[in-house]
């Protein structure tokens, strides 16, 4: 069970503030002009688990990981000449653990001395969700992408946009689609970026893009504007559908080809082998039948016969 924390002396006539930093849940440090601890909040012991008297006998820079402590030292030297007002370094917790946090810092006055006040915000949820998000990048098997809001230029890529595509971050990163010549087509892939600009996001749109060998994938994209300290990132992915695209065209030639074979056949049905003597035609069982007996089979027609100019002149002129 820790110490119950002490009161410090001379808190001044603000009772407001007083109340404020001994009830938020974010670890408040009070330092001296000379760096040294002289009041931290029950957050402090809370999430760090040192007792308030252990931390009043510490310097500032003795709350940091031993690794980061030389250059916790050089940070708040430039705090204390007021050339820096934040400090991106983690601190640690009694029992060796790393708490991420991101302190901002102010002057002001203490129990009657001019002191240093440090208010850091533990980053702890904002980096386990981080840690997830790498995972899910790293081992995710499409194609993922990190890029530069405003340049558009690629921060990171994932092992499979390399496996897929060929090309590896060394390839990739501080360039665009564009420099490296990926876009099949460049104007499609700037109304993508346009739309992702204006809307925050995309769905499934589809893009072509060469791969390092100079192949085309066609793509269906997504992608993500995401906000974090002051910038902007885009966060895209790429479900390959290559095969099921090459395998749509290949079915769509074959239906085209049967199409044009049945074109033909059908054009053959129509041709009637027909006698060039007796002028019968063969029926599709290859018996021949007079013209009158086939077309009344095949139409349901029915024939009255007459006698043309030509055959009347030809058989019965003289009569």
């Amino acid at each position: 069970m820790s110490a119950p924390h002490p009161t410090p002396p001379h808190l001044g006539d603000d009772r407001n503030f007083r109340t404020f930093i001994e009830t938020i849940d974010e670890i408040v440090l009070i330092a001296s002009r000379q760096g040294r601890i002289v009041y931290t909040n029950p957050a402090t012991t809370r999430i760090l688990g040192f007792t308030p008297a252990e931390l009043l006998d510490m310097a500032v820079p003795d709350i940091h990981p031993e690794w980061c402590r030389e250059e916790a030292v050089a940070i708040l030297g430039e705090m204390l000449d007021g050339r820096r007002q934040s400090c991106p370094l983690p601190l640690r917790g009694k029992d060796g653990r790393i708490v991420p946090v991101e302190t901002r810092v102010w002057f002001g006055r203490w129990s009657g001395q001019d002191c240093i006040f440090g208010l850091c915000k533990n980053l702890s949820a904002e980096q386990e969700a981080l840690e997830k998000f790498e995972k899910v990048f790293r081992v995710n098997p499409a194609p993922m992408a990190l890029s530069d809001g405003e340049t558009r230029r690629f921060l990171e890529i994932n092992a499979a946009y390399s496996r897929v595509l060929g090309w590896e971050p060394d390839d990739v990163v501080g360039r665009t689609v564009f420099d490296l010549d990926m876009a099949v087509d460049p104007e499609a892939f700037r109304q993508a970026g346009g739309m992702m600009s204006r809307y925050g996001v995309i769905r499934d749109v589809p893009l072509q893009v060469r791969s390092r060998d100079g192949n085309v994938h066609d793509g269906l994209f997504s992608g993500e504007v995401i906000r974090g300290q002051g910038r902007t990132y885009l966060l895209t992915v790429m479900v390959d559908v290559t095969a099921q695209r090459k395998a749509e065209f290949e079915r769509e030639q074959v239906i085209r080809e049967l199409r044009s074979a049945l074109d033909q056949i059908e054009a053959l049905q129509r041709i009637l082998p027909i006698c060039a003597h007796c002028k019968k035609i063969r029926d599709d069982q290859g018996y021949w039948q007079q013209v009158e007996a086939y077309v009344s089979s095949h139409t349901g027609a029915r024939f009255s016969h007459g006698i043309c100019p030509d055959c009347r002149e030809e058989h019965f002129g003289d009569l």
